[in-house]
């Protein structure tokens, strides 16, 4: 007699009971197997990584069909294409090698990224990109990255009526900058 049919014939509730607390047992073992299974590499993405890149990159690099030195940085396929001034944009597990990180160091003249001096990135940010690319730049979908950002995002977030963006719906703050926390 297999478990599951043993533990339905043993179980002093209803059968119907036993089989539904079965279920929940497998599908919650099955969801903390999937929370577990977010690598180093996609939380580094879902939660500094890809902000990062929206915030700093994509308005030159991929917005509204803008793409300054042929270089998209809003997917991984594109990123691997590199741009007009090198392939080695994105050298998956090798984030030192990789221009992306080199750039953002400020460190290769005349490829100073992003290239004005109040959006230069701080030295914990680019070590973000180094260490993602490192991690082999992992690139989830949108809806992993939500699961992530829900799980492990830090701050509150504040419900609002009406954002002007879906990025300003979920943005979230500082738990002591809130005046109400």
């Amino acid at each position: 007699m297999d478990p599951l049919s043993k533990t339905l014939k043993t179980c002093p509730f209803s059968p119907h009971i036993a089989l539904m607390a079965a279920i929940f047992g497998i599908f919650g073992s099955a969801l903390r197997a999937q929370e577990s299974s977010y690598t180093e590499g996609e939380k580094l993405f879902a939660l500094k990584v890809k902000p990062l890149l929206k915030q700093k990159c994509f308005a030159c690099h991929g917005e509204e069909n803008k793409i300054k030195g042929d270089l998209n940085l809003t997917n991984r396929k594109d990123m691997l294409l590199g741009g007009e001034s090198s392939e080695n944009v994105l050298i998956p597990g090798d984030g030192n090698g990789s221009l992306l990180f080199q750039v953002t160091t400020w460190k290769i003249e005349d490829y100073e990224m992003p290239p004005k001096e109040a959006d230069k990135l701080t030295q914990e940010q680019t070590w973000w990109i180094r260490d993602w690319i490192s991690e082999g730049a992992p690139w989830p979908s949108e809806e992993r990255v939500a699961q992530i950002q829900k799980k492990y995002a830090e701050g509150e977030q504040v419900a609002t009526s009406k954002a002007l963006s879906e990025d300003w719906q979920k943005r979230r703050y500082e738990t002591k900058k809130l005046w109400a926390y």
